[in-house]
């Protein structure tokens, strides 16, 4: 541990992913609908539905990192964006998507 790096195996990020999803699945739709139940299957889909995020956003042989690319303003101005998104939907969900229209339309093109 001299480089401070820490090797994460994708695939196994991948597999977790799919067997809490699962777990959450089948807890949800046999179980019989206890409290326990409900927070162990809500539980479930959050982390599967989590571990699948990070497994979607590792790298892998032939590309970079999906966070490689993002510049610290972009990052800065994303998550202000989200927090402002979360706490009065009403009037910042409308503004998300008039921003990401206005982001469409004024993109460069490929010629």
């Amino acid at each position: 541990m001299s480089d401070g790096k820490i090797a994460v195996n994708r695939s196994l990020v991948g597999v977790l992913a799919a067997i809490f999803l699962l777990l959450g699945a089948a807890v949800w739709a046999f179980g019989s609908g206890s409290s326990s139940e409900e927070g162990f299957y809500a539980a479930s889909l959050r982390m599967g539905l989590l571990l699948g995020a990070f497994w979607v956003a590792l790298p892998t042989k032939n590309r970079a990192a999906a966070w490689a690319n993002v510049s610290p303003w972009t990052f800065v101005g994303s998550m202000i964006l989200i927090f402002l998104t979360v706490r009065r939907p009403r009037v910042f969900l409308p503004l998300l998507i008039g921003l990401a229209l206005v982001a469409y339309f004024i993109r460069p093109r490929k010629r």
